[in-house]
């Protein structure tokens, strides 16, 4: 099998101070270091969609929820797990192209509710699609099985730190 850059960084440390118990690193590195390349590969798919990865977020929650009378911001925050202030930046930013609407709330004078545009909604899709493509290509050199495999043990990590729902 070769050997990454893990394994060499590993291997630096067994010769540093074998006392060192740096087998963690195999897979918080590997995890560490493939989360940026699947970004880049993420970002590079909604360039020609002049969106970023956080744009493309809150499109396919809003996409995603299907609210027939649009979306409160709060519930819109929590569905993306961001907070409530880094939404309303991405709703000016979005709304200024032309992809979301803001319309009164019917039931709160105060509140508004978002609904993605015809354009937002079509956009949407195509970069959903260009995520899903960026995603397999990414994944491409593991089977089905393998990456069935590599989804649950994820999942595991992930549902033991992430907060409950």
């Amino acid at each position: 099998m070769e050997r990454d850059s893990v394994d060499r960084i590993v291997q630096d440390w067994a010769r540093h101070d074998a006392r060192i118990r740096s087998g963690s690193l195999e897979v918080t590195g590997r995890i560490v270091l493939l989360a940026g390349y699947i970004e880049r590969a993420v970002s590079a798919g909604l360039r020609p969609f002049g969106l970023s990865i956080a744009d493309f977020d809150v499109l396919n929650t809003l996409r995603r929820r299907g609210d027939r009378h649009g979306t409160n911001p709060s519930d819109l925050a929590r569905s993306s797990l961001i907070t409530t202030g880094a939404m309303t930046a991405r709703l000016n930013r979005l709304e200024r192209a032309g992809l979301i609407r803001r319309a009164p709330d019917p039931a709160d004078r105060r509140g508004v509710l978002i609904r993605l545009t015809r354009e937002g909604g079509i956009k949407a899709r195509q970069a959903l699609d260009a995520v899903i493509a960026a995603s397999e290509a990414f994944l491409e050199p593991l089977g089905a099985d393998e990456e069935r495999t590599a989804a649950g043990l994820l999942r595991q990590l992930l549902r033991h730190h992430e907060p409950p729902p």
